[in-house]
C-alpha cells in the first residue's frame, strides 16, 4: 500500500511556505494558494498541479482540492481513500495545521466548500488576491466532480480576485534537495546509458548493414529501451522508468531543433542526424541531445568544433548568482570574439531550460531576456546548436559522390547536456557521453576519384610510392561501400585512451581533494584525542605485593613458590624470595634429571624479539625501560631433590596458560558495546525467514533456525534455541545477495561493533538458505544434457532459485517497513554483478562483488568486507605487459592496520576496476612490483606531513600522500640496479625483510617446541646446558685426535635445533641461503 513521507512532506511543505510568505511578489500578492488537481489527464502528465502533488506528496492525488493560508493551514477535500492516504501527516508537525475534509454527497461538498472559502479569505481583509493555477481551471471545471464546482463557485465571488501562481511554483521547485539531486543524476545517467548503448550502436548497425528504417519506426525501438532499460543490460527496475518524450530522430536535411519537434515517417538519411531522447527516474526528467555526421565536409565539421566551444563558454556562465540570460549573452560574446558574427543569427531563440519533475517550464529558459538568478540546487537542461546553416556546393565537392550528404542544402547542429549548478563549485555535467568530433562522425564512404583534399593529390602524383600504396589500399577495399568509424582503424583504442585519460585527470584531481581532506582529517582527529591516545600507549606498572609483608605465610628462603592468587612466582635470590610477576616470563624450562633436578626461567627482555605472544603490557614496559635498564634473561635453579621444582613448573605452566586465556579474552572483548535489548513485537504479524542457516556457526556445529524481523532489532533462534540479536541500530551495512550463479540465497550483515556469537565476537553476520546443495554440484559433469531428468532437475532449480529470491527480497522489504515505522533507517543494498571481478582476498579464487558502499565475497568463509569508507588509497601491484594478472592493495586510513590484499586478478578487469574506483571518488596508484607495506606504512605514519605537499620548511616541494607510488614501476633499464638496491620500498627490502620476520617467528617457535634452549636466545656461549656442552666437548676431542693438535678449528656455526648433517649439506653447496647475514646478532 503507498504510503506518504511525513518527513518529506512537511520539509517541502516548510519549503513552499516559507517562499510564500517572504517573496509575495512572485505569487500577485495573494493571501492564500488554491491547490486545486482536476480529473486523470494522462495526456497532460507536467500539468503545473500534478507536478506539485508528485513533489509534495510523492503521489498524484486526482479530483482534489487543497488550500494554503498565510498562518501555515493546510485543508485539504478528498475522497475517503486519499483522505486515509493523508491521515498519517495529520499532526505530526507544530508548525502547520493539517485539515481533511470528507467529500459528502449528501449535499453536494456545500458546507465543505463554504469551509474552503472562509479559509481562503481569513487574513488581511483588504486584501482580496487567491492564487491559483490559472491555465488548469477550465479544464477542472470540465473534468472534475469534486474540483470543478469549487471552481465555478470561485467564479461567482465578486470580492475575490484570482491570480497567476504558476510562475512561483516553477522557482520553488526548482532549486533541488539532496535526494532530488541525486535523483535527477540517476535520470542523467539512464539517458546516457540509453543514448550511447542504445542509440548509438543502433545507428552503428543501420549504417553498416545499410537498412532502411524511418525516423518514426527509430525513435519507436529508441522509446522501447527507455521503458524497459533491462534491453541495454541496464539493471534498472521497471516501474522506476519512462520516457519523457516521443524521441526525436530528424536527418536528410529538414530539421526542427524545437523540444516540441515530432520525428517523421521519412527514411533515416545517413547525412546529419540528430536525435533527442529524455528519460524519467522516478518522476525526474532529464533530456539529451547529439548531433552525428556521417561523411561530414569540412565546413560541418568546422561548425560542430564551434558549437562544442560555444558550449563551454556557456557553462562557464551558469554560476549563482548570475542570471539566466547570461548564457545567452556567452554564447553571442563568444561567437562574436571568434569571427562567427554569422552564426549569431543561426542560434535558436533559447538554449535551454530548466529540469526536474516539470519537463520544461517558460518561466526558467536560458533566453535573452529572463532575468531570473541561477541559485545552487538548480539543474538545467542546456541545449546550444545552429539551425537554418547552408550547405554550399563548395562545401561538398570534396565529400564522396556516393554520400547523402550531397543531396542536402540546409542542416542543423545540436548537443543538449544537463547541468548541475552547485555553490562554490562549477557547473557539472551530468551527461557524459562523449560528443568531441571523433566520438560522433562516421567515414562511410570512400571517393573513388581521389582524395578530399587537392594537396594530398597532387603529393600522391609526384610520389610513387604513396600512389602505389594507395592504389593497393583501394584494390584491397573493393569498389562497394566501406561502413567505418571516423578514424576507425584507431576509434577502439582512441576511446579507450580517451577514456583513459580522462580517468587519470580525474585521478589527479582527485588526489589533491583527498589530500586537502586527509589533512583536515587528521587535525581534527589529533584534536579531539588529544591526550588519549597517549593514556592508552602507557604501560602498567606491575604490582604485586605492596610490601614484603603481603607475601604468603609458607615461603621458604630457598624454595620456589608460585602465588597463583596473586599471579606471581617468587623466586629465591640469595636466600630472599624475590616476586615476580607471570606477565614477565616467558617460558620455563625442565631438562630431563640426571644427578640433579634443573629449572630454568627465561624473561622477557630487551634486545631480542618479544614475539607475538608476549603480553602487550609487558611488551610496552620492555620497551620503556630498555634504554637505561638491565635485564634478567634467566634464571636457572638446581636440587637434588626435585619435588619442589617439578610442582614449581607444573604451577608456572598453568598460570601462564590462565593469564594467556584472560589476556585473549580481555582483547575480544576490548572493543564490544553493550547492545540494547530486544523489543519484541506484539499484537502484529512479525516477518520471519524460515530454516536459515547462520554464519558464524555455535562451536563449531551448523547452525540453523529462524530470523524475525522485531521492533528494534532481528533475533535469530536456533532449533537448539540458540539466541542471536542484531539491533537495526548496530547495522552498519545490510546486503541482500539473490542467488544467480551461487548455489545460495542470503542477508549479510555488516555491524558497528562486534558481537558475540558463542566465544568469539564477530562484526559479521549471516543468514542464508542453499538453492543447490555444495556435494551435488559437481555431480552433473556425466549426464546427458538430453536427458529428461536432468531436465526436470534443472526446471525445479531455476523454480527454487526464483521462489527463494522473491520470499528473501518480500522479507527485506518487511524489514525495510519495520525498521522505519519504529524509527530506525535500515536499507538492503544489493551487489553490482556487472562490476564483478575474481581474485584471490583468502587463498581461494571467489567472485568479488561491490556494492554501494562494500566490496564483498560473502559466499565463502571468512567473509571478505571491505569497508570503502575506510579505504584511504588502492594500488595495484604486478601491472606489466608480461603478466595476465595483477594485484590490488586496499590501504586503510589507520595507518596501525596492515593493507588488505586481493592477488591473482585478470589483466582483463583493470580498467573496470579503476573506472569504478574513480566513479567511488577513491584513488589509485599501479606498478610493476610487489612492496613492502609494512616500511612503507612506518613511513607514512612517522611523517607529520605525509599529506603535504611541503617539506617541514613549507618552501621545498614534495609528493603529497600517495603520489610517492607513482615514483615505483618506472621500466628504466639505465637505472634498475639502482632503484633496486637504494630503494627503501623496493621488493628485494621486501623479501629479505619478511624472510627476516619468518627467521626470528621460526626462532620463536623453535623455542616452545625445543624449550631446552629458550635461556640461550641471543648469546650461545652462556646458553648450553650441562649436557650439551658434554657432548660438544667429545666432538671437539675427536676432531682434534683424527685431524692432530696443531690444526686450527672453525668456530662452530651450528644454529640451534638443526642437525648437524643439514649444516654439513649447506656448507657442502656453496650456496647462500637468501636470510644468510640478516641472523639476529647473538
Amino acid at each position: 500500500m503507498a504510503e506518504v513521507d511525513v518527513e518529506r512532506f512537511y520539509t517541502r511543505l516548510g519549503k513552499l511556505h516559507s517562499h510564500f510568505i517572504k517573496h509575495k511578489n512572485y505569487w500577485g500578492g495573494a493571501k492564500s494558494l488554491s491547490l486545486h488537481r482536476g480529473k486523470l489527464n494522462e495526456d497532460e502528465p507536467y500539468a503545473k498541479s500534478v507536478v506539485l502533488q508528485q513533489w509534495l506528496f510523492g503521489y498524484e492525488l486526482p479530483d482534489t482540492v487543497a488550500v494554503l493560508t498565510e498562518d501555515a493551514t493546510l485543508v485539504v477535500l478528498a475522497t475517503k481513500k486519499k483522505c486515509e492516504f493523508l491521515k498519517p501527516v495529520v499532526g505530526k508537525n507544530d508548525k502547520f495545521t493539517i485539515q481533511l475534509l470528507l467529500r459528502n454527497k449528501e449535499d453536494g461538498n456545500a458546507e465543505n466548500y463554504q469551509k474552503l472559502l472562509d479559509i481562503s479569505r481569513k487574513g488581511d481583509a483588504e486584501n482580496n488576491k487567491i492564487g491559483a493555477i490559472l491555465k488548469e481551471r477550465q479544464y477542472n471545471k470540465d473534468s472534475s466532480s469534486l474540483a470543478g464546482p469549487y471552481e465555478e463557485l470561485l467564479d461567482k465571488q465578486e470580492d475575490l480576485e484570482l491570480v497567476d501562481i504558476s510562475p512561483a511554483l516553477t522557482l520553488v521547485l526548482a532549486t533541488k534537495d539532496d535526494s532530488e539531486w541525486d535523483l535527477m543524476k540517476k535520470s542523467s545517467v539512464l539517458s546516457n546509458k540509453v543514448m550511447k548503448h542504445g542509440f548509438v550502436k543502433r545507428l552503428e548497425q543501420i549504417i553498416e548493414d545499410e537498412k532502411k528504417i524511418t525516423h518514426e519506426d527509430f525513435a519507436t525501438q529508441i522509446e522501447a529501451i527507455l521503458e524497459d532499460p533491462n534491453k541495454i543490460k541496464l539493471n534498472v527496475p521497471q516501474s522506476d522508468v519512462s520516457s519523457g518524450y516521443f524521441p526525436i530522430v530528424q536527418s536528410g536535411g529538414t530539421y526542427d531543433l524545437k523540444v516540441s519537434a515530432q520525428s517523421t515517417k521519412k527514411q533515416l538519411s545517413h547525412d546529419i542526424i540528430t536525435v533527442s531522447l529524455g528519460a524519467r527516474y522516478r518522476l525526474y526528467c532529464s533530456n539529451i541531445s547529439r548531433t552525428f555526421l556521417v561523411d561530414p565536409p569540412k565546413a560541418v565539421s568546422a561548425n560542430y568544433e564551434t558549437l562544442l566551444e560555444m558550449q563551454e563558454a556557456c557553462i562557464k556562465v551558469m554560476q549563482p548568482g548570475n542570471q539566466l540570460k547570461m548564457v545567452y549573452k556567452a554564447a553571442v560574446k563568444f561567437l562574436k570574439e571568434n569571427d562567427h558574427e554569422e552564426l549569431i543569427e543561426k542560434l535558436p531563440k533559447n538554449l535551454g531550460f530548466c529540469q526536474g519533475i516539470d519537463f520544461r517550464d517558460s518561466t526558467l529558459t536560458l533566453s535573452a531576456k529572463n532575468t531570473v538568478t541561477f541559485k545552487a540546487g538548480m539543474v538545467f537542461c542546456l541545449s546550444v546548436g545552429f539551425q537554418n546553416l547552408e550547405l554550399k556546393e563548395a562545401d561538398i565537392e570534396n565529400t564522396p559522390a556516393a554520400s547523402p550528404v550531397k543531396e542536402i542544402k540546409t542542416y542543423a547542429l545540436q548537443v543538449a547536456d544537463m547541468v548541475s549548478i552547485s555553490k562554490g563549485k562549477p557547473p557539472e555535467v551530468l551527461t557524459k557521453m562523449g560528443k568531441n568530433i571523433t566520438d560522433i562522425a562516421y567515414n562511410v564512404n570512400d571517393d573513388e576519384s581521389g582524395s578530399d583534399d587537392d594537396d594530398e593529390s597532387d603529393g600522391d602524383e609526384s610520389d610513387p610510392d604513396a600512389a602505389l600504396a594507395k592504389k593497393l589500399s583501394q584494390q584491397q577495399d573493393g569498389s562497394g561501400r566501406r561502413s567505418r568509424r571516423l578514424a576507425s582503424g584507431t576509434s577502439q583504442s582512441a576511446e579507450a585512451a580517451e577514456t583513459t585519460a580522462e580517468r587519470e585527470r580525474r585521478q589527479i584531481r582527485l588526489m589533491i581533494r583527498r589530500n586537502e581532506d586527509r589533512v583536515r582529517e587528521i587535525a581534527r582527529d589529533n584534536a579531539k584525542n588529544k591526550g588519549k591516545r597517549t593514556e592508552e600507549e602507557m604501560a602498567e606498572e606491575l604490582e604485586t605485593y605492596k610490601t614484603p609483608r603481603d607475601y604468603p605465610g609458607n615461603v621458604q628462603p630457598n624454595q620456589v613458590k608460585v602465588d597463583m592468587v596473586n599471579q606471581c612466582v617468587l623466586l629465591p635470590i640469595f636466600g630472599n624470595p624475590v616476586p615476580f610477576h607471570i606477565s614477565t616470563i616467558k617460558n620455563v624450562v625442565l631438562p630431563d634429571p640426571d644427578n640433579a633436578t634443573l629449572l630454568r626461567i627465561n624473561f622477557y627482555t630487551a634486545g631480542m624479539a618479544v614475539g607475538k605472544d608476549a603480553p602487550s603490557n609487558t611488551a610496552k614496559l620492555v620497551q620503556k625501560y630498555a634504554p637505561y635498564a638491565s635485564f634478567v634473561r634467566e634464571l636457572t635453579f638446581r636440587s637434588l631433590d626435585g619435588h619442589n621444582l617439578v610442582q614449581a613448573f607444573r604451577q608456572i605452566s598453568e598460570l601462564r596458560k590462565r593469564a594467556r586465556a584472560r589476556e585473549i579474552q580481555e582483547i575480544e572483548e576490548a572493543n564490544l558495546v553493550e547492545q540494547e535489548k530486544l523489543v519484541r513485537t506484539k499484537n502484529e504479524r512479525v516477518p520471519r525467514l524460515s530454516d536459515l542457516t547462520m554464519r558464524p556457526v555455535f562451536a563449531g556445529r551448523k547452525t540453523q533456525g529462524n530470523l524475525e524481523a522485531h521492533s528494534n532489532g532481528l533475533r535469530f533462534i536456533s532449533t537448539r534455541r540458540e539466541i542471536v540479536d542484531v539491533m537495526y541500530n548496530n547495522i552498519k551495512y545490510a546486503i541482500f545477495q539473490p542467488c544467480e550463479n551461487e548455489i545460495m540465497v542470503l542477508i549479510h550483515f555488516h555491524l558497528k561493533n562486534p558481537i558475540m556469537v558463542g566465544t568469539k565476537k564477530h562484526i559479521n553476520v549471516q543468514f542464508f538458505t542453499e538453492v543447490v546443495e555444495s556435494s551435488q554440484a559437481v555431480d552433473n559433469g556425466r549426464r546427458s544434457m538430453y536427458d529428461p531428468d536432468e531436465m526436470d532437475d534443472e526446471q525445479r532449480e531455476r523454480q527454487l532459485r526464483k521462489r527463494l529470491n522473491q520470499a528473501f527480497k518480500d522479507f527485506c522489504k518487511k524489514v525495510d517497513a519495520v525498521a522505519k515505522k519504529n524509527g530506525f533507517r535500515l536499507e538492503f543494498d544489493i551487489p553490482y554483478r556487472d562490476l564483478g571481478f575474481t581474485g584471490n582476498p583468502n587463498k581461494e579464487m571467489v567472485q568479488l562483488l561491490p556494492t554501494l558502499n562494500c566490496l564483498v565475497n560473502l559466499t565463502e568463509t571468512p567473509f571478505f568486507v571491505v569497508d570503502l569508507d575506510h579505504v584511504d588509497h588502492v594500488h595495484f601491484e604486478r601491472v606489466h605487459s608480461m603478466s595476465k594478472a595483477f594485484d590490488i592493495i586496499l590501504i586503510n586510513k589507520d595507518f596501525t592496520k596492515m593493507p588488505q590484499r586481493i592477488d591473482m586478478i585478470p589483466n582483463g578487469d583493470k580498467d573496470g576496476i579503476q573506472d569504478w574506483l574513480t566513479d567511488m571518488e577513491i584513488t589509485y596508484t599501479e606498478g610493476p612490483m610487489n612492496l613492502n607495506w609494512k616500511q612503507i606504512l612506518g613511513t607514512a605514519k612517522d611523517d607529520d606531513r605525509f599529506y603535504m605537499n611541503t617539506e617541514d620548511d613549507e618552501v621545498t616541494e614534495k609528493d603529497a600522500g600517495w603520489e610517492i607510488l607513482r615514483m615505483f614501476g618506472r621500466e628504466d633499464e639505465e637505472d634498475d640496479d639502482d632503484d633496486d638496491e637504494d630503494s627503501e620500498f623496493g621488493q628485494e627490502s621486501a623479501v629479505s625483510e619478511e624472510e627476516e620476520e619468518s627467521e626470528e617467528e621460526a626462532f620463536d617457535s623453535e623455542s616452545d617446541e625445543e624449550s631446552d634452549f629458550d635461556g640461550d636466545e641471543d648469546l650461545e656461549e652462556q646458553g648450553m646446558d650441562w649436557e650439551e656442552m658434554e657432548m660438544q666437548a667429545a666432538a671437539d676431542d675427536k676432531r682434534t685426535r683424527r685431524m692432530g693438535e696443531d690444526v686450527p678449528q672453525p668456530p662452530s656455526r651450528k644454529r640451534r635445533g638443526v642437525p648437524p648433517s643439514r649444516n654439513r649439506r649447506q656448507s657442502s653447496s656453496g650456496r647462500q641461503s637468501s636470510s644468510g647475514g640478516k641472523r639476529r646478532r647473538r
